[in-house]
């Protein structure tokens, strides 16, 4: 799939960047620039990686404060290096609007009583979707559908920041391609949307099926986050 990020509205962009700022470290409008633009990652992790994000406007390079001269004196080679160096890439979408369409009635609000439902739910899906899937009846908020006492879809909202939240997902096995993916994620970007709260939903590239289901429900891409190792 090629990913090709969006220009957000503007007032959406300003939202986008202030969360960036947030996580980063810095103003937002450090970010808010076209072309390359080296920002300096103060992060532990940036000392044992480099990374770029990738947007409509041009690509940020995150750099950690000892590499910040290097990525200054040649951005484009930077950027190359990151990409030929490459370990793995994701998908960074937003709500532009909030999902059209009537909610599917099968979608519940989760609690806490429903945690044996989606212990079950995380064994038949297995470890490596569930971690990926970062998903909790016991997140600000997560709804399901439950049918024949079983945990078929499951989407939750794990905080980032005071208003904006990130949107995990995970479906059962043996129900996927039947659309319950997109009743789940569409129900809870919906009502967070409304709340007036920022919507994240990340995925990685090489999954297709869930960038489409992004964009099912009203989400844009604005960037494609790259990380790679350090340079030997």
């Amino acid at each position: 799939m090629v990913a090709v990020p969006e220009v957000l509205e503007r007032g959406l962009e300003r939202r986008v960047l202030a969360l960036w700022g947030g996580v980063l470290g810095v103003e937002p409008g450090v970010l808010d620039r076209d072309g390359f633009v080296v920002v300096e990652d103060h992060r532990e992790l940036a000392a044992r990686r480099r990374a770029t994000v990738l947007t409509a406007r041009g690509t940020l390079l995150l750099a950690a404060p000892v590499e910040e001269p290097v990525a200054v004196s040649d951005p484009a080679a930077y950027a190359a290096e990151v990409a030929a160096r490459a370990q793995g890439s994701g998908l960074l979408f937003y709500v532009a609007a909030p999902p059209a369409g009537e909610r599917d009635p099968r979608v519940r609000v989760l609690g806490a009583a429903d945690r044996a439902l989606l212990d079950a739910l995380q064994r038949d899906a297995g470890p490596a979707a569930s971690e990926e899937a970062e998903v909790d009846v016991e997140h600000s908020l997560a709804v399901g559908i439950v049918e024949g006492g079983r945990l078929l879809a499951i989407a939750s909202l794990l905080d980032q920041g005071e208003d904006a939240v990130d949107v995990g997902v995970l479906v059962h096995p043996a129900v996927r391609r039947r659309r319950l993916g997109a009743a789940v994620v569409c129900d809870i970007a919906a009502r967070a949307a409304r709340s007036g709260r920022l919507v994240q939903y990340r995925s990685n590239r090489e999954n297709e099926a869930s960038a489409r289901l992004a964009r099912a429900c009203g989400f844009a891409l604005w960037g494609v986050l790259t990380i790679a190792s350090q340079p030997d």
